[in-house]
């Protein structure tokens, strides 16, 4: 919470009050955190006033606090302004701030400072935030969260607990952790390998389902999915799979992206309750990406600026991480290899022969029908339009954020 007097911060807040008060809005403003990359102010409502009443004057806040842009949020019971700091005066949040503090859980990561001061935190073990999607554009940050994210979790919780499969496309991003004592398997980089280590991951998914076996956590972390999904139709049925049953089973999946959403996931994309948003190139791109309107993505400052997206919204700066603390992690020179010989990515593709419409259903045109969805169609109709069954068409109509 802000307690200071900087002049500065006060005088900001007097210039977002005269913007209401000359726009006929009766309402409060005061300072609530100076932030590494953005200052917060709190804008409390007379009674009667509607919120969009001031969600409409962002502009104009923006320009009254002499700012390159003003995203508003809301709080319970409140509004949050956040005016971005002038570029010479933002600073990098130190992952040494958020190691001193303490953890209740070990599945528990504190993924960076609040707009209001608060700790975000992020729960493996949430069946809100069992399977995660980060997103952005370059520079946003997001292998940077990734990194952090990464390190917390295998740092709290020893391998006979939490295990680790790396999907690596460019083989570059995930490198620090090429010889941690976590990995199941050595990083995959080539496509039909990894095609091969996910068939292993939902085979294996199956038997601990009929076992009954949960533990150890299987923690597998896809980079840049989008570009996989483009070179192998396999991946995409495969994540599917994963994604609809692995969290009862102990399996947890990471995957990046710069543009997340149907076009990167396809149906899969319903089964990432959570996503962790950073900058978007566009406001043409932000629902797509964040799932939802109003999330204004596109709008946030990059380099750590981050949303995390569950059944709320709330903003947070992710730490900076040096290079030398993933060193700290516990490293083994000879990682253990899955046996995938069995397995043959170029056989018949997950799903293809079941006529029964359960997970292994047929593909769609996902474009096509979030094209319908945004364009008023209901859950009847777009059945009819994609040979579908009701129910899957509802799903799909709420997947894309319409309403039937």
């Amino acid at each position: 919470m802000y307690t200071g007097t900087d002049r500065n911060i006060q005088f900001t807040a007097g210039l977002l009050q005269a913007a209401l008060t000359t726009r006929n809005v009766e309402a409060i403003v005061s300072p609530v955190f100076d932030g590494p990359q953005i200052q917060t102010y709190a804008i409390n409502l007379a009674l009667g006033v509607k919120p969009e009443a001031v969600e409409r004057l962002a502009g104009a806040l923006a320009l009254a606090a002499n700012a390159e842009s003003c995203r508003i949020a809301r709080d319970p019971g409140r509004l949050l302004v956040e005016i971005p700091k002038p570029p010479k005066e933002r600073k990098t949040l130190t992952a040494t701030r958020l190691l001193r503090i303490k953890n209740e859980s070990t599945w528990r990561v504190p993924l960076g400072v609040g707009t209001t001061g608060q700790v975000v935190w992020y729960d493996l073990a949430d069946e809100r935030m069992c399977h995660v999607l980060l997103g952005g554009t370059t520079r946003s940050g997001k292998t940077n969260l990734l990194r952090w994210m990464l390190f917390r979790l295998l740092l709290q919780n020893p391998a006979r607990e939490l295990q680790l499969l790396l999907l690596d496309p460019k083989g570059s991003e995930l490198q620090p952790f090429a010889h941690v004592r976590h990995l199941l398997h050595p990083p995959e980089h080539n496509v039909e390998e990894i095609v091969r280590t996910l068939m292993w991951v939902d085979s294996t998914m199956k038997q601990r389902a009929i076992a009954g076996i949960r533990r150890p956590r299987i923690l597998v972390v896809i980079d840049e999915i989008r570009n996989l999904v483009r070179s192998n139709r396999q991946v995409t049925k495969l994540v599917n799979s994963i994604a609809e049953m692995g969290a009862g089973e102990g399996i947890h999946l990471f995957c990046t992206t710069q543009q997340p959403g149907a076009k990167a996931l396809g149906e899969a994309i319903a089964n990432f309750p959570c996503r962790l948003l950073g900058r978007v190139s566009s406001r043409t791109l932000e629902y797509g990406a964040a799932g939802r309107g109003r999330s204004h993505a596109n709008e946030l400052l990059g380099r750590g600026d981050f949303l995390n997206i569950t059944d709320t919204i709330s903003r947070f700066q992710a730490p900076l991480v040096p290079m030398d603390l993933l060193d700290c992690l516990p490293q083994e020179t000879n990682i253990r290899h899955l046996d995938l010989s069995a397995l043959d990515p170029d056989g018949e593709p997950v799903g293809d022969v079941d006529p029964r419409g359960g997970w292994q259903r047929k593909d769609l045109d996902l474009d096509a029908v979030q094209e319908a969805v945004e364009a008023g169609t209901t859950a009847a109709v777009l059945g009819r339009q994609f040979s579908i069954n009701f129910h899957r068409a509802q799903r799909l109509v709420e997947q894309f954020g319409g309403t039937d």
